[in-house]
């Protein structure tokens, strides 16, 4: 700061004004409350109101953390809830599903599958087999006439053997076509009614199963259900539905009766697939937190 202070003039007997710049050290008054702008060396902005802030944010930042792990631990404990349940639910559903799938085969269609006549279901699986592969190599029209026309000829030269044997040979045989088909078919009202029945019942557990996919009644049978539609979609990109079907035939005269006769391996091998899962299944459930019940 510049100060200022008067001198006489001892010539003029005046007073002179005479200025110099003041070099001093200020002394400060200890109860003198210091400013932003202070020139005082010793001025320390205090820290009090910025740790308060710092204190409240932190309780505030506290806070919100115990409730976002609340929250987190409230989901997991419904996820976890949720999931048991699904896989209960869908495996409850499987075990109903096969149960429904036994009850809607006939009997003679489980014989053929499981081999009870093997005659009649090499037959069976021939034809079929013969049948499928017709149709992958011809138009579906001309596939249709060759068969009705096979059947034709087949049972014109059965008929002339049987002619053959019975003018020239002397025997007289029973004749399989005339057994198989009677001369008098017709539909009775019972079986027009056990038909009618059968669709209606099958029918109904299907239309209901399916309302129950595609509303996503049940997560997990409706996310397995798009998974196997995926599959399929993925498979039908390769090959078509004649070769799935040909697949499938030979799967249906194959797996079933494998499973028949080696059954108690294969128990044994799904049981201990089903008690690995089970166990990661529970590994994973008991890692999740889960949130403690208020007493």
């Amino acid at each position: 700061m510049e100060s200022q202070s008067y001198d006489i003039d001892s010539t003029t007997g005046g007073w002179t004004k005479a200025s110099h710049i003041d070099h001093s050290p200020r002394t400060y008054d200890s109860s003198e409350t210091p400013t932003v702008n202070s020139t005082n060396p010793n001025y320390h902005p205090s820290s009090t109101v910025n740790s308060s802030m710092n204190e409240s944010v932190a309780s505030k930042a506290t806070t919100e953390l115990k409730k976002g792990q609340q929250h987190a631990e409230d989901i997991i404990t419904k996820s976890k809830r949720l999931f048991l349940q699904q896989w209960n639910q869908t495996r409850q559903s499987v075990i109903h599903f096969q149960k429904r799938a036994k009850e809607m085969v006939p009997k003679q269609a489980n014989n053929l599958i499981y081999w009870q006549n093997p005659i009649h279901s090499g037959i069976v699986f021939g034809v079929l087999l013969s049948i499928i592969i017709t149709f992958m190599f011809l138009s579906s029209l001309a596939a249709i006439s060759f068969w009705l026309l096979a059947l034709l000829v087949v049972v014109g030269l059965y008929k002339l053997y049987n002619y053959v044997m019975a003018t020239f040979v002397g025997r007289i045989q029973d004749d399989i076509f005339d057994a198989m088909f009677s001369s008098e078919i017709h539909i009775s009202e019972q079986q027009a009614q056990a038909l009618a029945s059968y669709v209606r019942k099958n029918g109904t557990s299907i239309l209901r199963q399916a309302r129950s996919l595609f509303l996503w009644n049940n997560l997990t049978n409706s996310i397995l259900f798009g998974l196997i539609l995926f599959a399929t979609f993925y498979i039908g990109l390769s090959m078509n539905t004649l070769t799935f079907g040909l697949v499938g035939l030979i799967f249906l005269f194959t797996i079933p009766k494998i499973y028949q006769v080696y059954q108690v391996p294969i128990d044994n091998f799904a049981k201990q697939i089903l008690d690995q899962i089970n166990q990661v299944l529970a590994k994973v459930t008991n890692k999740a937190p889960v949130k403690p019940k208020k007493s």
